[in-house]
């Protein structure tokens, strides 16, 4: 089986802002203690990718040397304000690495397989849902299976057009008049839509085969500010 995971484990520290609950020591034993579950769980092709602006490559490769089993990735990228976008470039990085035909199970870094995580029967995609039946629906990208690397491409694909174009959509009156008179040299950060949202609307959108879970298998702490928080999916 295949696993792929996104991280940042040495994130900017701006002066005089605390963005993260975590040190760069604790992210990196959090990150560790992910990959370790995932070789346990039966994952033989672990692949990480990275986008920590203070590492390189060459020092990426070296605080993971103990796991022989990683291919490790350090890309250096704009961090976008909305974070799904830097991931869902993240990843699209890793699927021209990854071998085909195989699952391919997506896990966000310093979140764990659970002690009760399996791989699940699913065609095309295996999500935990968090509303799938209404206009609100969302879905968990923390962690989420899907049948093969081209499966996962295609689906990253229409999840990066889909947070573009979604502030763009018309859907009244208002709006259209509204994109009428908006002044266009003025950034109103229009990338509003979260990457749960978008996914959900996308595994609809195209009719994927999608088996819905009530669990993943997952578990880690979120790392907000000034708090802790642990999350079980």
């Amino acid at each position: 089986m295949i696993a792929v995971v996104s991280s940042t484990i040495k994130p900017v520290i701006q002066a005089g802002k605390t963005l993260s609950a975590f040190s760069f020591e604790e992210r990196l034993d959090q990150t560790k203690h992910t990959l370790t579950r995932l070789r346990e769980c039966g994952f033989d092709a672990i692949f990480l990718v990275d986008n920590s602006p203070l590492l390189s490559q060459t020092e990426l490769e070296g605080l993971l040397s103990d796991f022989v089993n990683v291919k490790a990735f350090h890309l250096l990228q704009y961090q976008f304000q909305n974070k799904g976008i830097t991931e869902l470039l993240m990843l699209l990085f890793a699927t021209d690495h990854l071998p085909p035909g195989q699952p391919v199970f997506k896990i966000s870094g310093r979140y764990y397989p659970s002690a009760d995580f399996k791989k699940p029967d699913f065609e095309d995609f295996a999500v935990r849902k968090y509303v799938f039946e209404n206009k609100a629906e969302m879905i968990s990208t923390r962690g989420y299976w899907a049948k093969d690397a081209k499966t996962l491409e295609h689906f990253l694909l229409w999840c990066l057009d889909e947070v573009f174009a979604y502030p763009e959509r018309v859907v009244g009156i208002k709006s259209f008049i509204g994109k009428l008179f908006r002044k266009k040299d003025i950034i109103n950060n229009p990338l509003n839509i979260s990457i749960e949202l978008a996914a959900a609307n996308i595994l609809k959108k195209y009719n994927n085969r999608v088996s819905l879970l009530d669990n993943i298998g997952i578990e880690g702490y979120v790392a907000g500010i000034g708090h802790t928080e642990k999350i079980v999916e």
